[in-house]
């Protein structure tokens, strides 16, 4: 059975070329465009990871990120988090509030997929 993504990305340029490039790997992707959405797909799909965009309407990654990590169906779901922040205090509010991984903006898609293949065969 193939591993199921969350990708959850305000911007549909990135959502699209991401969520096409794991599909083309094999994987089965779901969709979200806000954090708000990022959080029921989760809780409805369990998936085994989720590209999160921390910086999105509605619910930001890390507010969703937060709420996924507290709750007990969800908190041992792997978040690779997507972000053009790339300050060390970016990173660290990541972390503080649970993220996995971090995988800074512009990013190349190769780059993301073994990103993503580490995480889900470790």
């Amino acid at each position: 059975m193939a591993n199921a993504i969350l990708v959850a990305d305000d911007d549909p340029d990135i959502l699209s070329i991401v969520s096409m490039s794991l599909e083309a790997q094999g994987y089965t992707v779901h969709k979200a465009v806000n954090g708000r959405e990022a959080v029921d797909l989760a809780r409805e799909h369990h998936p085994d990871l989720i590209l999160m965009d921390m910086m999105m309407p509605v619910v930001s990654g890390y507010e969703a990120v937060g709420e996924l990590k507290a709750d007990e169906s969800t908190k041992d779901i792997v978040i690779l988090g997507l972000s053009a922040k790339a300050m060390a205090t970016d990173m660290e509010r990541a972390t503080d509030v649970g993220i996995d991984g971090y995988i800074t903006k512009p990013f190349r898609i190769a780059h993301v997929l073994s990103v993503v293949e580490e995480h889900l065969t470790s």
